[in-house]
């Protein structure tokens, strides 16, 4: 009796080695599903735990290539000119899908494969779509609220300030707007779209209209360069000859007190920067002290306050240091 039940279990093992392998890996992992309502990932690994990590990076890079694609093949419907930089739209695209939450990624199915765990992913497009859109809808109140700001006698340099600053939420606004979009096609971003089309469109026409020109007494000729540098880096042009009626000019001129302070040299400066119009009509002002000390000069004192100009520029912004309301 022995006997027969010890062939029987001898037989078992080698029918059991000798089962058929799957030839090929499962039409699920070769063609993961689409539809509206899940994004479907799948990945391979030594182990499920390995296969589903490698399976979310796929996943948030499959929407990042799709999202990318939105606006790199211009099928978004924003305005755009060929020389916008997609740049920073692209990076904010990388950092939105590397930040999202999965909270309600599933495994769908798993099966082993040549030594290997095969593993399909879902997540529902709508929960990643409620998260987008709460951020989403913060943002563009916040940027409308700016914008509508706007009043029709404010100086250019107050409107283009205005502009400039909601600009740089513009890659955000673009990245969630589209991608909200991607995940519900049948959502109307249409009315978003248009705005963000009007804030670029603005803020091009008033930038390629605007020239500053600025200039100094002999006393602060050493404080123009900061503020040039820093008019250049918020994307205005500068140009002693006007473009238009809405260039601008801005004078700096400055009182210099020299003195001993504990055997350093002691540079202080009252610097006035005003603003106007081709009108000669000022149209902001500000005034900054800035004071240094120096065991060489004077003028190594005085050189030392420029940098304490810059520091400032950078902490105010150039709209604000420049007294613009």
């Amino acid at each position: 009796m022995y006997k027969y039940i010890i062939t029987a279990i001898i037989i078992a093992i080698f029918a059991g080695c000798s089962a058929p392998k799957p030839k090929h890996a499962p039409s699920w992992y070769t063609s993961p599903p689409k539809d509206f309502k899940f994004i479907y990932s799948v990945a391979s690994g030594e182990s499920l735990t390995h296969a589903k990590n490698k399976a979310i990076i796929n996943l948030r890079e499959q929407i990042q290539k799709d999202l990318d694609s939105v606006f790199t093949n211009k099928t978004t419907k924003l305005k755009l000119d060929d020389s916008f930089d997609l740049t920073p739209i692209l990076k904010e695209n990388e950092r939105l899908v590397n930040t999202m939450s999965l909270i309600e990624l599933k495994i769908e199915k798993t099966q082993k494969f040549n030594d290997q765990e095969l593993i399909l992913l879902k997540t529902p497009r709508k929960a990643i779509f409620d998260r987008f859109d709460i951020i989403a809808t913060k943002r563009l109140k916040n940027s409308k609220e700016n914008y509508d700001s706007i009043q029709e006698n404010d100086s250019w340099l107050k409107k283009y300030s205005i502009l400039h600053n909601e600009m740089k939420n513009f890659a955000k606004l673009a990245s969630i707007i589209e991608a909200r979009k991607l995940l519900i096609n049948s959502y109307n971003n249409i009315s978003e779209i248009n705005y963000l089309n009007n804030l670029y469109s603005d803020y091009i026409e008033l930038k390629n209209q605007i020239s500053i020109y600025v200039l100094s007494d002999v006393n602060s000729m050493g404080f123009v360069k900061g503020v040039k540098t820093a008019l250049s880096s918020n994307g205005l042009e500068l140009s002693s000859k006007p473009k238009s009626d809405k260039s601008l000019k801005i004078f700096i001129t400055s009182t210099t007190q020299n003195v001993q302070d504990y055997g350093f040299n002691k540079s202080k400066s009252l610097v006035k920067y005003t603003t106007y119009d081709l009108n000669k009509n000022k149209v902001a002002f500000k005034q900054h002290t800035f004071s240094a000390k120096s065991r060489k000069s004077y003028s190594d004192a005085k050189a030392q306050s420029l940098i304490h100009q810059n520091s400032k520029i950078k902490k105010l912004g150039i709209f604000d240091f420049l007294g613009v309301k």
